[in-house]
Formats: structure tokens, sequence, C-alpha cells
């Protein structure tokens, strides 16, 4: 299973390299140690900037204009949706295949992405309220039947569920308007056993009144995280460190939470796997929680990539400045190897200006938050 999600993983990030080559409108400058001055985007802004041509927002009052807009943002910038479900059929179209390590039982064993464009007869179907079920409990809608509750497998819907409800809506919101391609996904694996949805945590939906950023939110997120004495270390740890800083600074780095256990799906590659026969479950390891050491794979030739560790210890963990980590994020620098580096294999969402400065900022102070893991990694040359 490790290797496979290895696999997985690889081909994932291949997929975003090749994203980056040829969506990628920022550029990578020889000198990747000088920040790029521009002028920096709203939310709003940026994601308006990251929708595909066609967005239809004619005629809507400006309240939802800016719905869809952060809609944009959320699934362009942040969680980044396209890297699986956009292919040269169209964006959001779907049809990404997954190849899984099960029996062939059924003629075929992959699973492929769905298209989320509205169209009517091969695109997202689901209400709005189904779409939120299916984000927070993982229930498959299209393989469930009232006997036979089915779990969507592969889509990382364990993370989304901690989105707020507001988000959610505005997710659904853009998805709506978006172009529709009509693009009839073929029909999928099913597990041949009962793979039930999870109950949603007691969260609640969120206060966009009173918390618009979901601050209070994210750093209410590490405690549902997995149970446990090594979970509940974790939590008191984290929020002992919390509690020593100033209010602004809980603010940022509960943004950053928000952001990183959400959204950004960080833990996927930075976090080593609690195995099992599904990848990518529920419960999250907290003892290794973004301390690296993923095998992602090999690229072109240039040897293994392990995923670095991200967690504030000295020794091995992240070591960035805030402008350093910021430059690594925008422009793909990288500061473990020889000067002029770049990252070789992308972040999560795709080098470039994907996320404002206060949201990049908010997930290193997150970063520096969190508890230290001694975890040394091999960085090839």
């Amino acid at each position: 299973m490790t290797q496979w999600r290895g696999w997985w993983l690889a081909m994932l990030a291949g997929w975003s390299l090749l994203c980056l080559v040829h969506c990628s409108d920022s550029g990578l400058d020889d000198n990747v140690s000088e920040m790029q001055t521009v002028t920096e985007p709203t939310v709003a802004e940026l994601g308006l900037r990251l929708a595909p041509q066609g967005l239809n927002v004619a005629g809507l009052p400006p309240e939802v204009v800016d719905q869809v807009a952060r809609g944009s943002y959320l699934v362009n910038g942040v969680a980044d949706c396209a890297t699986c479900h956009t292919t040269s059929t169209g964006y959001l179209a779907g049809g990404f295949e997954f190849p899984l390590p099960f029996p062939d039982v059924q003629g075929f064993t992959s699973v492929f992405s769905r298209n989320l464009t509205p169209d009517p007869e091969t695109g997202l179907h689901l209400t709005e309220g189904e779409f939120i079920e299916a984000i927070r409990t993982g229930k498959d809608f299209h393989d469930s039947t009232p006997a036979d509750p089915q779990q969507l497998i592969v889509m990382p819907w364990h993370i989304y569920r901690f989105m707020s409800r507001d988000d959610l809506e505005a997710i659904y919101a853009f998805l709506r308007r978006i172009p529709p391609v009509r693009n009839a996904i073929r029909e999928t694996f099913k597990l041949p056993f009962p793979f039930p949805p999870v109950p949603f945590p007691p969260l609640g939906d969120g206060d966009p009144m009173n918390d618009p950023n979901s601050v209070q939110r994210g750093l209410l997120i590490p405690q549902f995280f997995s149970s446990g004495p090594a979970a509940a270390a974790f939590v008191s740890q984290f929020n002992t460190t919390v509690a020593r800083l100033t209010p602004d600074e809980q603010t940022q780095v509960g943004r950053g939470s928000y952001l990183v256990n959400a959204m950004a799906d960080c833990n996927a590659c930075h976090t080593a796997p609690q195995g099992g026969l599904i990848p990518m479950t529920v419960d999250v390891n907290t003892v290794a929680y973004l301390a690296g050491g993923v095998d992602i794979g090999t690229f072109f030739g240039m040897g293994p990539v392990f995923s670095r560790n991200l967690t504030p210890d000295p020794g091995t963990g992240l070591f960035l400045t805030e402008e350093q980590f910021i430059q690594a994020l925008r422009f793909g620098a990288d500061f473990r190897r020889p000067p002029g580096s770049t990252l070789r294999v992308p972040p999560h969402f795709p080098v470039g200006f994907r996320l404002t400065l206060d949201d990049l900022k908010a997930v290193y102070a997150y970063l520096r938050a969190i508890p230290a893991v001694v975890n040394p990694i091999v960085i090839e040359p």
C-alpha cells in the first residue's frame, strides 16, 4: 500500500508539474532569491483572476459575485481541484484516472475523477445540500443506495470536510457558474464490500459573521485529527503554544491551520501514512504530522524525492524565514539545494501567485506553531 501511495503521489505531482509548465503564467526568474514586486490582490480579486474563461457572473448581485470569486479562490488557489479534475477534455470536466491496487473483480480497477461542471447530463448533479454532505461525510451519491451506502475513494474529502459551510457554499456557487463541459465519465470501480460514509465531526458550520476567515475553526481542527494518547499530546502541545502568542499571532495561526488542514491537503505528501486498506483515510498520524519523509517518487531521472519536514524542529525541520517560505511557494525556490535551484516537485497548489500574501503568511505562522518532530530528510543533489 505504501508503494501504491508513493506511485499515486508521484503521478499526481507529475501532473502538477505538467500543469506548472503549460499553465502557469508567472514564470521562474533565474534569480529566485529576489521577490517580485506586484500589487497584492484580495481574495475576491485573485479568485476572479484565477477563474476560467467563460465564468458566468453577468447580472449577479455584488455579494453573489464575491461569493463566486471566493469559491474560485478556494478551488483554483488553495485546494487546486484542477490537478485531479481537469484533463484535455476541459476545465474541471473530470476523467483523470487513478488505478487502484484491488483484485480485478469488475473488469477494471480504476477510479476516474468526476465531472464538476454544470453540464446537465454528464456534470455535477448534486444539490447544494448533497454536495456539502458528500464533502463532509464522503458519501458517494453516484454509487450509494439506501441499503448499500458507499464512500468516495481517492478524493480527499476527509480534508475538505473541515471547511465551513460558508466556504463550501462558495465553492458550489462557483462550480454552478463555470462553463459546462459534456464529458461522460466511464464507470468507476466500486469496492466489493461495504465502505460507508463517515459521520461529520461535531465541529459546526462556522460563523461567517464573527469568524469570516475561519480562524477559530482552524484552531479547533487539530482536536479532530484522531484519538488516543499521541493525538491528545499533540493537541495539548499545540494549544499551549497558541496560548503564548499574541492575539494577532493567534489569528494568523488559526487561519493557517484552516488553510493547511481544510483545503491545501499538505498532510497527503508531508505526513507518513499510517497504512491500511484505503490510503488517505480519516485519521491523521499526529506522531509524524507534516514531518515529511514520504517517498514522492522519481522525476525525469533526478533521483528519489522525499517530502520535506515542515515542522519547526531546529535541526531537521522548516528552517526558512517567512520571506524565503513565500519565495518557495510563489517561485519554487529551493533553499536546501545550490543557489538558484528550484523545487523538483511543485507544491500542492502549483507554483505561482495562487494564494494571497496574507494567507501565505498565515500558513507559515501555523507551521511554526505545530509540534516539532525530529525527522532528517535526505535531500538528493
